[in-house]
């Protein structure tokens, strides 16, 4: 199996930090958030929606938070079942693949940090110059690019975004539902603990 794994929310607990910065951005802005509306919305939906829907400060708005989160970045950490969960599939033949909105470096960076990054083949970040989810275009480039049998490829992630990108590119999906938020989301299969990943497949 190829598997496809989105990174903030699903292999690495990232939201903690990411909230934090997003809470002082908006005091920055003299915005009265709520935090709870905040994550539902961002979990939901992404960041960058939530800029465009709220009617927020752009560019600034972004660039502001994107600092913070730069800063406290080394506070993120990958979930406890995250290595061996990647270790066991890859001894079962597995590949792994990285789509995330983050930069490409920032990314390794974590996972070299941590250990993580002999797992992992090649990661498509924001940086990359592809549209980002829900469009096909990245999971295309990588079953292109490394010559993956569709049928045999999975996209991983935490968001209705990460699973209609699957979709979009007739891959299998797996929602990893941490929120029980009640979203109307259609995937392959549903987990609550990456785990889970190892019985599936």
């Amino acid at each position: 199996m190829n598997y496809i794994w989105d990174f903030d929310g699903t292999l690495y607990d990232t939201y903690p930090i990411m909230m934090k910065a997003l809470m002082r951005t908006f005091e920055d802005f003299d915005l009265q958030k709520d935090q709870v509306d905040v994550y539902k919305k961002i979990k939901e939906e992404s960041i960058r929606q939530m800029i465009i829907d709220w009617q927020l400060p752009i560019p600034d708005f972004d660039q502001t938070y994107h600092q913070y989160e730069a800063q406290q970045n080394k506070g993120s950490f990958p979930f406890v079942e995250a290595k061996d969960t990647l270790k066991k599939l890859q001894e079962k033949g597995g590949q792994h693949f990285i789509l995330t909105h983050r930069t490409v470096e920032s990314t390794w960076q974590l996972l070299k940090r941590d250990g993580l990054d002999s797992l992992i083949v090649e990661i498509i970040g924001s940086d990359s110059n592809f549209p980002r989810k829900p469009d096909p275009a990245a999971i295309n480039y990588f079953i292109n690019n490394h010559q993956l049998d569709r049928s045999q490829t999975v996209m991983i992630g935490d968001r209705k975004l990460d699973i209609e990108a699957g979709n979009n590119a007739d891959v299998q999906t797996v929602f990893f539902d941490l929120d029980f938020l009640g979203q109307e989301i259609t995937a392959t299969y549903f987990i609550n603990n990456l785990k889970e990943m190892v019985q599936i497949f």
